[in-house]
Formats: structure tokens, sequence, C-alpha cells
């Protein structure tokens, strides 16, 4: 048993017992689960497309941080006109350079906000990496399932197939009509198509796995795991407690730091600040060269960034609403799969430990009167029927306590097991 938390030990390896962490490099070796989740975090093609997501806000970042470029102007005045301003002889060309110098620490604020929103970024990564983890997880376990499945198909496959011998003896024996040999083969074809149409599902099984790591071809046959051993439950109040604090909640409180920024950059870039310049001035008339200054002080007049402002206020107070739903939403959630996750142990436990044994000793005594002429085919039958019925509920009730498990540490960020 392993684990993986939110932090890079998200447990979602608690359901089932594991073998070696060795790489299932040849087709013979099983693959284990952490072998698969290891595979995914490696290789996804989308966990590998989202890098360049961070490394474009990395630029941004950087961008965030540039200081406003200088600016040259270069004025030409009282040329082409009339009088004494015909042609150039009084003409006056001022050239200046000038640089906006921005105020209140507008440029840290903006490098501030555009950091926040890379965390953001982050966090909505590694959820993304959760929920490959977590999708991973359950791929595993349909494998696993179908793995039964197709264990079970073999099973149907014998049992008809030792009946059709059964009956061709009672029939040789002049103890059963032929028309039983007829039901037992049509039976026994019915099963073998269902064992291939197993082996289809099985490999498409292994195929969903191996796409989870990108890979074209599965390089693997088996999936190295006990469908039937369920772990114990933690406490439902541990499991609670953990599910404030998983990316899928910390999130919003991220986005309402980011819009706090945001607010705070659109208070100061109301003045962004002042523009200083100076340079030289020519008048052509006199042949004489000036210094210039210049100073440019923004008016607040309509514009005060009040819509920015509202807007980022608005959504600000609307991150915490919609943490407030989300959590409210996750615990409803995390209540129906815990009471689910207790009712499957029971069922599983019913079934195995109980209804198997019992359906298994029935086969036996029936087979025993069959062949003893004191149970008819369809009574044969029906008894293997309900032998392969218990086994196929077992299959469905392990696969939905191990799925179901697997939707509680999504859920809360945490080992379900002890």
């Amino acid at each position: 048993m392993f684990r993986f938390t939110a932090t890079g030990r998200f447990a979602l390896a608690a359901l089932l017992a594991f073998g070696a962490a060795s790489a299932a490099l040849a087709a013979e070796v099983p693959l284990t689960l952490r072998e698969a989740l290891s595979r995914t975090l490696q290789s996804n093609p989308d966990l590998a497309a989202y890098q360049y997501v961070l490394k474009a806000q990395d630029g941004l970042v950087t961008q965030a941080g540039l200081k406003p470029n200088p600016r040259l102007t270069a004025d030409l005045e009282n040329v082409l006109g009339t009088g004494d301003t015909s042609g150039f002889d009084a003409a006056e060309l001022t050239i200046g350079l000038s640089q906006l110098i921005e105020l209140d620490g507008l440029r840290d604020k903006r490098v501030a906000s555009a950091r926040l929103e890379r965390e953001g970024l982050e966090v909505e990564g590694h959820i993304a990496r959760l929920d490959l983890l977590a999708e991973t997880a359950r791929r595993f376990v349909s494998l696993v399932s179908q793995q039964e499945e197709h264990r079970l198909a073999h099973l149907a496959v014998e049992l008809a197939d030792k009946t059709a011998a059964a009956v061709k003896r009672r029939v040789e024996a002049a103890k059963s009509p032929e028309a039983e040999l007829d039901r037992a083969a049509v039976a026994l074809e019915r099963a073998r198509i269902a064992d291939a149409h197993a082996e289809h599902e099985l490999l498409a099984a292994r195929s969903d796995l191996a796409a989870s790591w990108g890979a074209a071809m599965p390089d693997f046959t088996e999936a190295a795991a006990d469908l039937y051993q369920l772990p114990e439950i933690a406490p439902y109040p541990d499991l609670l407690t953990a599910l404030e604090r998983t990316p899928d909640l910390t999130r919003y409180l991220s986005q309402a730091r980011l819009r706090e920024s945001e607010i705070t950059l659109a208070l100061a870039s109301r003045r962004p600040g002042i523009e200083i310049g100076a340079g030289l001035r020519r008048q052509q008339a006199v042949r004489d060269t000036a210094l210039v200054f210049s100073v440019g002080i923004p008016l607040l007049t309509s514009d005060r960034n009040q819509g920015r402002i509202a807007a980022a206020e608005a959504l600000r107070d609307g991150a915490e609403a919609q943490r407030i739903a989300a959590l409210v939403n996750a615990r409803a959630q995390l209540f129906r799969n815990h009471r689910e996750l207790l009712d499957l142990r029971q069922q599983v436990s019913a079934l195995r430990e109980r209804a198997l044994p019992q359906i298994e000793a029935a086969l036996k005594k029936t087979e025993y009167a069959y062949e003893r002429g004191r149970y008819s085919y369809l009574e044969l039958v029906d008894a293997q029927r309900e032998l392969v019925a218990v086994r196929d509920s077992l299959i469905d009730a392990a696969t939905a306590y191990h799925l179901t498990l697997i939707e509680i540490e999504r859920l809360s960020g945490l080992s379900a097991s002890r």
C-alpha cells in the first residue's frame, strides 16, 4: 500500500495490494498501480502541455516587472506660415526625452498580481494532476475487475462444458432425452461467446490504462492487484477535516487573493505616475539653443478605474461564495460516498463469506444428484447460473468499493484507509 497526498502523495493506492514497484517493461511482468501512477505523472500528454501554460504566465510576470520605456519627442514649430513665420527662418525645433515615473509601487503591484495569477494556475495544475491520478486508478481498478470477469467467463465455459459431458453420458445411458444434448450445446456456445466478449473487454481495459500515460499499445498483460482486499475505512471526521484543505477548495482562496491584488492594482493605476522630460530647443530666428523641461501629471476626471475596481470586488466576493457552495456540495458527496463504502463492504463480506460458499456447496450437491438422476437438467443449469451470478455480484460489489474509495480519496485528498 502506498499513498499520494495533495502534496504529492495522494492516496489512491490504499485500495489494493501491490507487488514490487519495478517497471513493467516485459509483457510477462504484471503492472502495479504504483507503476501506473508513476507513468502517468511522467508521460501524460495533458500534464506535459500544461507546463507551457505556466511558462506563458512566467513571461507575463517578467513583463509586469519591466519599467516603462522612455519616450523621444520632436516638435517643429513656426514653419510654413505667413509673414515672419513663412518658410523655415523662424522655425523652432525641440527634441526631448521623457520618462514615466510610476508612483505608489505600481510596478510591484503589477508583478504581485501576475505572480498570484501564476499561483492560481499552479493550483489548477495540481488539481489536474490529482484528477489524472484518480482517473488512472479508476482505469486500473476497471482492468482488475475485467480480469476477474474474464476468469468468471472461463469458469462459465468450464461449467457448460462439464454439463454437456454429463448430459451426453445420461443420454447415452438412456436416462435423459436427446433434446438436452442440443440445449447443453447451445449453452456451451453461448458461454464461449461471452468468454470471447470478456476477452475483448479485457484488451480494451488494458488499452485504456496505457492511454493514461500516452502509450499507443500496452506493454503489460496483467494488473497486479487483489480485487477482494478491502482496506479499513478511516474515521469520517478525519476525512471531513481534510476536505477543507484540498486544492479544489483552496483554489477559491487563491482566487480571492488574486482579486484583492487586482483591486489594489486598479486603485494604484488611477494615477499611473508622473512623466518628466528634458530636451533642447533650437530657435532658428535668433540662432539660439536652450534647454527645455516638462512635467506631465494625469488629471483624475471621469475615469478613475471605477469599473475595474467594482468588477474585482465582485469577483473577490464571488470566490468566497463559490468556496462555501463547493464545500457544502463536497461534504454532502463525502457523506454519501462514505455510507456507500460501508454498505459495499457489508455486501462483499456477505457474498464472499456466506453466499459464495453456500452456492458452491449447493452446486456440488446438484451435480451429484443430477449424475444419479435425482435432479433434472434445468435444476443443474439453474445452480450453475446461481454460482456465476453470485460471483458476478461479488466482482461488481468489490469493484464499486474500490471506485468509491477512489472518489473519497479524491474528495478529501487523504487516504481513506488506515
